[in-house]
């Protein structure tokens, strides 16, 4: 099944060797939501309602899906170089 989503970090391919899965997935240019809250301070309210406004967006896709994602916090999340959010981490 492909996740195919603007706010959710896109898989591309699965490699294997005798030892170790790869997985090939979107580059992200940006920063964890963890480290911009950190740099910014306090986020003002609008800068939280985008931020959740996406990250809901994401998981009721996710929830059409038939996916079920239980690892949200902020390290997950990855804010781009045009401040668009990104689900990040399935594993």
């Amino acid at each position: 099944e492909v996740v195919n989503f603007p706010f959710i970090m896109q898989f591309i391919k699965t490699f294997k060797d005798a030892n170790y899965i790869y997985f090939l997935v979107e580059y992200v240019k940006g920063m964890e939501l963890f480290d911009v809250i950190r740099d910014i301070g306090l986020l003002s309210t609008y800068d939280s309602q985008f931020y959740i406004g996406s990250l809901i967006l994401a998981i009721e896709y996710l929830h059409t899906q038939g996916i079920i994602y239980r690892d949200i916090k902020p390290e997950n999340i990855m804010v781009d170089h045009t401040v668009k959010t990104k689900l990040v981490k399935f594993l």
